[in-house]
């Protein structure tokens, strides 16, 4: 792909998360019907890692942390990771010739996948 392809793509990446990101905050979750349930809570009755996920976002959105956390912690605290990929590889695509992903190791990804797991179980539990 061409650098200037790229630039394009990326620029229409960041104006759609963007828009996503008004959308949400315009329209919370809580007080509109139009979001996807999700269809491992729906058949199984089991959070997902990701259930919850949206509320969260919102709720930062909304200025509300501990809102947040309550909806999905482990969104809130790998969102800060998530967007610093994000930035890296927004600048890596409009300053490179030569683009390439940032390197995540393998001993990072199995760390996160391990979290992921060890969360879904335990908000599972029955504690409360």
């Amino acid at each position: 792909m061409s650098h200037t392809g790229r630039i394009w793509i990326a620029n229409v990446v960041v104006l759609a998360t963007a828009t996503a990101g008004y959308l949400l905050h315009r329209f919370p979750p809580a007080t509109s019907s139009f979001y996807p349930r999700c269809p491992i809570f729906t058949w199984l009755h089991l959070y997902c890692p990701g259930c919850g996920g949206t509320r969260a976002l919102a709720a930062l959105l909304h200025g509300s942390l501990l809102e947040a956390m309550h909806w999905n912690a482990m969104v809130v605290l790998l969102l800060p990771f998530a967007t610093f990929y994000f930035v890296i590889t927004y600048w890596r695509a409009i300053r490179n010739a030569d683009f390439r992903w940032p390197n995540v190791s393998n001993s990072l990804l199995a760390l996160i996948l391990g979290c992921v797991g060890i969360f879904t179980v335990l908000r599972n539990l029955p504690l409360r």
